[in-house]
């Protein structure tokens, strides 16, 4: 790799990583001030989880605790995505949508409007973190997480060779 390829891939994983996620908080922040009662039920499960001792360290198993948390930022993400559009060049001549494209063809996939698709989503409109999980009964009330979309339909951390490096760090 030259000097300029390492720098641009430096400056993308920075980006990738530090932009996106406070935009992102901006957007948690905004949506919990618009919808009281997901804050009141967010602030619920940080009590349970975290406790009411603001000294205590938070650590990965606490965080892998967080279904709610994890459910509201979920939806943040998919009213306010960060990323509005997915950029893909074809390598090849391809059959899409049932035009022929020739090789280098430059393809943007409006990433926001899946995310809001009936298509795709059950009241795409609606604001609803519980859509991305479900109480489970039989094992003394935790949170399973549930798919409550079309499989490929949420991807918030891309796809393909172009997938974000930071996913396997959080699954």
């Amino acid at each position: 790799m030259t000097d300029k390829e390492i720098f641009g891939n430096i400056l993308d994983a920075i980006n990738g990583g530090t932009d996106t996620t406070a935009n992102l908080l901006c957007f948690v922040v905004y949506y919990l001030g618009h919808y009281p009662e997901v804050k009141q039920r967010l602030r619920q499960e940080l009590d349970e989880v975290l406790g009411n001792d603001l000294t205590k360290p938070i650590n990965y198993n606490n965080i892998e605790k967080l279904y709610y948390c994890d459910a509201v930022i979920k939806e943040v993400y998919r009213h306010s995505p960060i990323t509005f559009f997915i950029g893909r060049i074809n390598v090849e001549k391809d059959e899409v949508g049932g035009f022929n494209w020739p090789e280098g063809t430059s393809f943007h996939i409006l990433y926001s409007e899946i995310m809001m698709s009936k298509d795709y989503w059950t009241n795409p409109e609606k604001f609803d973190p519980y859509r991305f999980y479900k109480i489970d009964e039989n094992h003394n009330n935790n949170y399973l997480l549930e798919k409550q979309h079309i499989k490929n339909s949420f991807t918030i951390f891309g796809g393909g060779i172009r997938i974000c490096p930071g996913l396997s760090k959080i699954q």
